[in-house]
């Protein structure tokens, strides 16, 4: 678990692109009454960092993702249960395209 500011940001998991080079990682954000999911790409060998590693979704409440690396250049990312609010939603991170289900 990680603490900054009045936030409170947990790993939940991380999902290795076919070759393991890349990481999708998805974290739980509590932010007061605030809470969300968030996932972001790095590369095998970094450290996650919530303060300076970039998001590319953010969607309202904790929610279980679901992530399918489709090849070292396309993910697919979908959360149980269906977002109510999505507050990010880029269609590609760095190099990688992003598909949502």
């Amino acid at each position: 678990m990680h603490e900054f500011g009045a936030c409170r940001v947990v790993r939940q998991r991380a999902f290795a692109s076919p070759s393991g080079g890349q990481l999708v990682v998805v974290v739980w954000k509590s932010c007061g009454a605030t809470d969300s999911t968030q996932a972001s790409i790095i590369a095998r060998g970094r450290t996650f960092s919530p303060e300076t590693t970039p998001t590319f979704v953010s969607v309202r409440g904790h929610l279980d993702p679901v992530v399918v690396w489709s090849s070292e250049r396309a993910v697919r990312i979908g959360f149980i249960p269906e977002p109510v609010q999505v507050d990010k939603r880029d269609q590609r991170a760095g190099d990688v395209a992003i598909f949502y289900e």
